[in-house]
């Protein structure tokens, strides 16, 4: 693993520590950790927000700042300037197939092919907007101009048959959310095979 790919798996792991280990299991069992309208959560969503030129915003912001927390990690990371993030993860995402201000070194790959590696991103669709159903579909939507809803976590363990993990603002309850650890199920080659999610991309990460 590079060095970049394996900083952002060491601070996404930190966070979800720090938010009391929520955890959603293979089974979607779920070990519930912090909340995002406790303190001091609440002002730890703000320093990600801050990230994303949001300075104001915090956990009780009714906006969803999970791209704003995967945009915190790179910063934390140490990516710099080849890593240029977003508060909508479809935006970020545009600019890494496109190479738009982001490094060569993070490529974007349909999910049916790709077998995610510890220190990618894995990337699904998400909402009630007429969310893309496939890799195919995700790009279509992208080329018309059109940012939709998606979620992006960061692998941080692969073992058989499963891929684990990590990202912001995931929900536990009807009010709230936390830094969250996910186990997905994998097929026999390791590629995502967990119908819980419409996976529409997997991000390589050779920073």
């Amino acid at each position: 693993m590079t060095r970049i790919a394996e900083r952002l798996v060491e601070v996404a792991t930190q966070e979800w520590e720090y938010f009391r280990r929520t955890w959603r299991r293979i089974d979607d069992s779920w070990r519930l950790g912090a909340n995002l309208d406790e303190q001091p959560f609440t002002a730890r969503i703000g320093d990600y927000w801050d990230s994303v030129g949001r300075p104001d915003w915090d956990g009780l912001t009714d906006e969803p700042w999970s791209a704003a927390f995967i945009s915190w990690c790179f910063v934390q990371a140490g990516a710099g300037d080849v890593f240029w993030g977003d508060e909508t993860h479809s935006v970020y995402v545009d600019r890494i197939r496109r190479h738009d201000g982001m490094s060569g070194k993070l490529t974007l790959h349909d999910p049916a092919l790709a077998i995610p590696r510890v220190g990618d991103l894995i990337w699904n669709s998400r909402g009630e907007r007429d969310p893309p159903a496939s890799y195919a579909q995700a790009l279509e939507q992208l080329d018309t101009g059109r940012f939709f809803d998606s979620h992006v976590d960061v692998v941080v363990e692969i073992a058989e048959g499963r891929c684990s993990s990590i990202g912001g603002n995931v929900w536990f309850q009807k009010v709230g959310g936390s830094v969250t650890r996910s186990d997905w199920r994998t097929d026999a080659e390791g590629r995502l095979a967990d119908d819980r999610k419409v996976w529409i991309g997997v991000i390589r990460n050779e920073l």
